[in-house]
């Protein structure tokens, strides 16, 4: 591979890096060298072809293409890049998404009026995968005008939406709207509303976090131990906590007793 590239010679340059990644015996070295030549340039006369080049690799479900396209995109487009970046999201491909996610809660906090601008339509769309992400990510710019469709969002009949619900409603610290999501059918709504609860730690909740210490879900148990653990230091006269801390020591998922042991080092009782 030459090691400059003439300045006018990057849609070709794109191209390569675009089969490349469609190759699984391309060599990763020459890809990651044209990955960062094309971050660098910061053309904007790419970003059209970008956006077409990352919305086909959704499109095949090429995850390693999504991750790479998406990166340049951004560092190309800025915050203009949001809602292309939001449709790559929202299509789950299997892997964890952590960059791309963390590219998006910037770039929206950069401008948190435009990217509402953005995000509110996708939330109230027919594209449900859209609708999740654009749900989730409005709990990094939110505005109290939101709740009302987060708790219509919070009774829709796809748990990704309501699980999605759960978090941007924690996001605005309001819990009551998010209570009944305790009560879920699906165990990780459940799950995401006991990690909410334990982030706000407002003692108006525990009764219906320790509920759930009961749940037939091994994973929904544990997480009623971590989020009683997230909670300041116990009084004396919480007795309730700690026995349930104790009930779940004593569970017979191993997973749950650890997580009650780690509760406990976290918040011994206050004497």
């Amino acid at each position: 591979m030459e090691d400059q590239r003439a300045a006018d010679d990057l849609t070709p340059c794109l191209d390569e890096l675009v089969a490349g990644l469609s190759d699984p015996n391309c060599d990763l070295d020459d890809l990651a060298e044209i990955e960062e030549e094309l971050v660098a340039a910061r053309r904007r006369d790419l970003i059209p072809y970008l956006e077409q080049h990352l919305a086909a690799a959704v499109e095949a479900g090429n995850w390693y293409a999504r991750h790479v396209l998406a990166r340049i995109l951004a560092k190309t487009a800025g915050r203009m890049s949001l809602a292309a970046l939001l449709r790559a999201y929202s299509r789950n491909l299997g892997d964890d998404q952590d960059s791309l996610s963390t590219t998006l809660s910037v770039l929206a906090q950069e401008d948190p009026a435009a990217a509402r601008e953005t995000l509110l339509p996708c939330a109230v769309g027919n594209d449900e995968d859209l609708r999740r992400a654009a749900i989730w990510l409005l709990g990094f710019v939110p505005e109290p005008a939101d709740l009302d469709l987060l708790a219509h969002a919070a009774k829709d009949s796809d748990e990704g939406i309501r699980n999605a619900a759960v978090g941007t409603l924690g996001s605005h610290g309001k819990e009551p709207a998010a209570i009944d999501l305790l009560d879920d059918p699906s165990s990780q709504v459940r799950i995401s509303a006991l990690s909410s609860f334990g982030f706000l730690q407002q003692p108006r909740t525990l009764p219906k976090i320790r509920l759930l210490a009961n749940d037939r879900s091994p994973r929904v148990r544990a997480w009623v131990a971590i989020a009683l653990g997230r909670f300041p230091t116990m009084e004396p006269a919480d007795p309730a906590t700690s026995a349930l801390l104790d009930q779940l020591a004593a569970d017979a998922d191993p997973y749950v007793r650890d997580q009650a042991a780690e509760a406990r080092q976290r918040k011994p009782l206050r004497s």
